[in-house]
């Protein structure tokens, strides 16, 4: 277990039965898992963080290394006296999950990679991290989170998600909004990807403005036995747009009966 001397990151909590741990992605937080706390609480033990210098967590110093964010995830799980989970990670919360089951798999039980891929500097983004970087210190936070997270939705700006989303990008600090560009940057997770041997669910929305379709393949064929969800008219928080199928996919994928090795690889 990791060191329990660290300070747990804050979270929200709700439900019983499996723990379900829900980590969001750059200029995120808790809040966005709202719905899903709701839903998912009948089946599970759902836990969602806030990363450092996000939503309740905006005090705290964000790392910029997706290492670092990994091991404060499991730092707080054992502060609540959790050993064993499912894990989802959204976006850059994708590339936080992967690291966690790269430094602890043996507490991962199963994997939802959710809009992300196994590439930080992700290719055929929107726009490179260097530009965000650059126009995150033109614009300073407001402007940028309202900016990019209108990407993130197929009706940008007119979506009813919009405001929810950019309310909660406006929440992240200027540091941590800094911190993330070079975390997401700096990370490379392609040459680790045969070693995860969780049963692994890749969802993806076919009009992802962020990561392309080549990062959600090379999840798929990385990964021995992952499946594969492609939602038609989604972008990329697709849990918000479609939050009912969304919703469908993760229980199914957490309650379906276990797979062998060779049934997963077949």
């Amino acid at each position: 277990m990791s060191s329990p001397d660290a300070a747990p990151l804050p979270s929200r909590r709700a439900g019983a039965g499996p723990t379900l741990v829900l980590v969001h992605g750059y200029l995120g937080g808790s809040r966005q898992w709202v719905a899903e706390i709701e839903h998912l609480r009948r089946q599970f033990d759902v836990i969602a963080v806030d990363l450092a210098g996000y939503g309740e967590a905006r005090h705290l110093t964000a790392p910029t290394k997706i290492v670092a964010h990994a091991r404060s995830v499991l730092q707080t799980l054992d502060h609540l006296d959790v050993e064993r989970f499912h894990l989802l990670g959204h976006s850059m919360g994708g590339m936080v999950a992967q690291e966690i089951v790269h430094q602890a798999p043996h507490r991962v039980t199963r994997l939802v990679l959710y809009g992300t891929g196994p590439q930080g500097s992700i290719p055929g983004r929107f726009e490179t991290m260097a530009r965000s970087r650059e126009r995150l210190a033109a614009d300073g936070v407001e402007r940028t989170a309202r900016r990019i997270c209108a990407t993130w939705l197929l009706d940008r700006e007119a979506s009813p998600a919009f405001e929810l989303l950019a309310e909660l990008g406006t929440c992240v600090s200027p540091q941590a909004a800094e911190a993330g560009l070079w975390a997401m940057e700096g990370w490379d997770g392609r040459d680790r990807l045969a070693a995860i041997q969780q049963e692994t669910l890749v969802v993806w929305g076919e009009v992802d403005r962020s990561y392309g379709w080549s990062q959600a393949e090379a999840l798929w064929r990385g990964i021995s036995g992952a499946s594969l969800a492609v939602l038609p008219a989604c972008s990329h928080a697709l849990h918000l747009e479609r939050a009912a199928l969304f919703h469908a996919l993760v229980l199914e994928f957490l309650t379906a009966p276990e797979r062998s090795r060779s049934q997963a690889s077949a």
